[in-house]
């Protein structure tokens, strides 16, 4: 057992080990990985896994999500604000640290269920001292200004004065790491006392001026008493530090309890910043760190209930999808309807903290079936970025709302039109520039978060208003071409982002296709169903029935590209044209290797794919093609993906299951979710890949427990569970009901209603009343 290596201070309350993800020995080179592994975040606030005594290696930042900034950068992302984890103990002027000690014992451990890290670690400095430090860290879920570390120190050879510091470092940067890109996105605008004593740092972002404020104390007891003393406070330019003492005995164990508060001036206007997170942490203190941690595993517990998926017959595997879960769920923001789910969620820097179509495409689907109040938040950031989205559409010469490819929070598109290379050299960016199927991934958000969740009040309100923008954009975006009579959309980029720009993309049309077919059935149904909203709608759009007309022309004649004579789709015009290379070598992770001819010439050049493309719209509009399509271009096109993006190996695992490709399907899936644990794409250090983490749960739910959706959105089951597994467990909300669901090795199907009215459940193709 994991916890078997702590003491009891912490194992008493450490989980089962399909709970828990271990670091066992200390290497320097994996500190970025474990920070990202182990990052923590409760949809407020993200911090990464840094160690509190501060490693050479180590990007230790802290994000409040929708705290953007631009500065020198080529976009709006997400601001690294002061790192408040900082403590330090020292005795005589040596630091008890993993890089300034011999390490005897070494053990982190995030503890899934219960959203801490933990830590046992055993050092031995220069002079033989041998010092027992443990303890574990909370962002507390139960009230998201909250924050706490708690350490366990015990001297095992030695007594003396422990000298600690309790710091904040407010000069944490951007790509701290990464020379060409370093930037500095706050300036901090007060270093002092939180109150008589304690610490605080105030910075606020560069272009914006949004302060936020952070305050911590720490104290250390032993049997209730309070022991620091000698307290004094330094300003040392931008680090705030609070020294402080105290007489250790040998063999005995301290208690050291940092209290941590952040608030920043979108919750309260800026003068009130001190004084709020000052009184956030005298009523933690008051409170206890232990009736806090027991409201904060309260609240994880009751999400546990609603998003755990239990796999029988391979245990490893049952951890990694948990892992999965369980940073996805974490970073989103159930309160909160002006922030997304970044690309990297909360764990790391890269993307920006942007929103792409990851969200609505990979994520969206878990929170609909599992958090369906965190959905609808989503989904309302995309309506609160309207305005911006019709900006982006006018200043690139079409009507409508065209979303942008990057979004943070102010909706206008962040993907850089330059790319600095690491020679210092620039070349053009045209992803913005090309790649517009995101907004067709917004539109299929609203379509799908709708079916799933019957919210009608949002589709009505909002989606509808959404969907005819969207609608207007891809009528603007197709070309009539008169000798062929037919409407296509010239220089775009599919999913697959190797061939770029091309013209006819099958994903990007079709979907434009589907989105202008989709808004007038709708707005009948709103016109019959309510005639003041569909008034008000048409008056706020401006939409006419001409135009609808147009849309509807268009609809039936966009370009879809296919082979003649066969079933095989063409991803875009000429693919077929460009050289035939297949893969053919895989590694040790069962990762595809790059052929040898792509060596000699680009990708772009070749059949070879960066990820799914017509897969993808096979998995998305799976109703519209045949089983002998599916597997016939599933099979094509799978010899072909490279799966260079952590967006491929989940959609390849869920169509393969739907075309019979089981034993691929199960590999598909042990990649994804293995993603980031084995860091088999070599850039984990830069956060969790978030698309996967929604993607794995889509393969084990979508997938091997074949849940779907009618048209009429009905509830269907029909399994393919792997030889490898023994029963499968997961709970989905679908509409107004709440199922639990159980799958045995056989494929048998057990549902039970939790809550909600009476259902009907199509299960391997009959119908139950639950």
């Amino acid at each position: 057992m994991i916890r078997d290596r702590f003491s009891e201070n912490i194992k008493e309350q450490m989980s089962s080990d399909e709970w828990l993800i271990l670091e066992e020995n200390y290497k320097s080179d994996e500190n970025l990985k474990y920070e990202s592994l182990f990052a923590l975040s409760n949809g407020y606030m993200g911090i990464r896994g840094s160690h509190e005594d501060g490693t050479k290696n180590t990007l230790p930042y802290t994000y409040v999500n929708g705290v953007f900034d631009k500065s020198e950068t080529f976009m709006r992302e997400l601001a690294a604000l002061p790192n408040w984890l900082g403590i330090k103990m020292y005795v005589e002027k040596q630091l008890i640290g993993v890089e300034n000690c011999e390490i005897l014992e070494y053990s982190r451990v995030l503890d899934m269920r219960r959203a801490i890290l933990a830590k046992h670690l055993l050092l031995k400095d220069k002079n033989g001292r041998i010092t027992l430090v443990e303890g574990m860290r909370f962002v507390s879920r139960a009230h998201v200004h909250r924050m706490c570390v708690r350490l366990y120190l015990t001297p095992v050879n030695y007594s003396g004065i422990v000298e600690i510091e309790n710091i904040i470092d407010g000069s944490v940067i951007n790509f701290y790491d990464a020379p060409r890109f370093k930037v500095k996105h706050t300036y901090v605008t007060a270093n002092e006392n939180l109150q008589k004593n304690g610490i605080y740092m105030e910075a606020a972002t560069r272009d914006d001026h949004l302060h936020v404020g952070t305050g911590c104390y720490l104290e250390v007891y032993k049997d209730n008493k309070k022991l620091l003393r000698n307290r004094v406070f330094h300003a040392f330019g931008e680090q705030a530090v609070e020294f402080g003492d105290f007489h250790a005995k040998q063999g005995t164990c301290y208690q050291l309890d940092k209290f941590v508060s952040v608030y920043t001036q979108r919750e309260c206007p800026q003068y009130e910043i001190h004084k709020k997170a000052a009184d956030e942490i005298e009523k933690f203190m008051q409170d206890g760190v232990d009736a806090e941690l027991a409201g904060h595993c309260g609240v994880y517990r009751v999400m546990w209930r609603e998003a755990n998926i239990e796999i029988e017959g391979d245990f490893a595997l049952d951890r990694a999808v948990r892992f999965n879960i369980f940073h996805l769920m974490s970073a989103a923001n159930e309160h909160e309807d002006r922030v997304n789910v970044g690309a990297k969620l909360l764990s790391g820097e890269e993307y920006g903290g942007h929103a792409f179509w990851d969200t609505e495409l990979f994520m969206l689907p878990f929170f609909s079936y599992v958090f369906p109040e965190t959905a609808q938040n989503i989904e309302t950031y995309r309506y609160r970025l309207l305005d911006a989205a019709k900006v982006n559409a006018k200043k690139n010469g079409y009507k409508g709302a065209q979303y942008p490819w990057e979004s943070a929070d102010d909706g206008l598109e962040q993907c850089p039109d330059w790319t600095i290379e690491p020679d210092g050299t620039c070349y053009r960016c045209y992803v913005a520039k090309y790649e517009h199927h995101v907004t067709a991934a917004v539109a299929y958000g609203i379509y799908n978060y709708v079916k799933i969740t019957g919210d009608m009040d949002f589709l009505y309100h909002k989606g509808a208003e959404i969907l005819i923008e969207t609608a207007r954009f891809w009528a603007s975006r197709c070309e009539y071409v008169k000798e062929k009579d037919r409407y296509e959309i010239h220089q775009v980029t599919g999913p697959d982002e190797w061939h770029e720009p091309v013209n006819n993309n099958l994903y990007t049309n079709y979907l434009a296709r589907w989105n202008l077919g989709y808004v007038s059935p709708l707005l009948r149904q709103i016109e019959k169903e309510q005639p003041a909203v569909y008034r008000k709608l048409i008056e706020k759009t401006g939409l006419t029935k001409d135009e609808q007309k147009s849309w509807h022309c268009i609809k039936e004649k966009i370009y879809l590209p296919k082979k003649e004579g066969t079933n095989l789709l063409e991803q875009f015009e000429g693919y077929f044209d460009l050289e035939n290379i297949i893969i053919e070598e895989y590694d040790k992770n069962d990762w595809p290797i790059r052929p040898k001819k792509l060596k000699h010439k680009k990708a772009s050049q070749t059949q070879i794919i960066k990820q799914a493309d017509v897969v993808m719209l096979m998995h998305l509009m799976g109703n519209e093609f045949s089983p002998a399509m599916m597997k016939e271009n599933y099979d094509y096109y799978e010899k072909r993906t490279l799966h260079g993006s952590s967006l491929s190996p989940s959609v390849y695992s869920v169509m393969g299951l739907k075309v019979g490709d089981d034993s691929k399907a199960y590999r598909y899936l042990n990649r994804a979710a293995f993603l980031d644990l084995l860091n088999m794409q070599g850039n984990t250090r830069e956060g969790i890949h978030a698309a996967n983490t929604g993607g794995v749960w889509q393969t084990v739910v979508f997938g091997f427990a074949g849940v779907s959706l009618s048209e009429e959105g009905v509830l269907q089951i029909s399994p393919h569970m792997p030889k490898e597994w023994e029963r499968l467990t997961f709970r989905i909300h679908h509409r107004d009901s709440w199922l639990e669901i159980h799958i045995t090795k056989e494929n048998k199907v057990q549902t039970k209603l939790l809550s909600g009215k009476c259902k009907k459940v199509i299960i391997h193709g009959d119908e139950v009343i639950l």
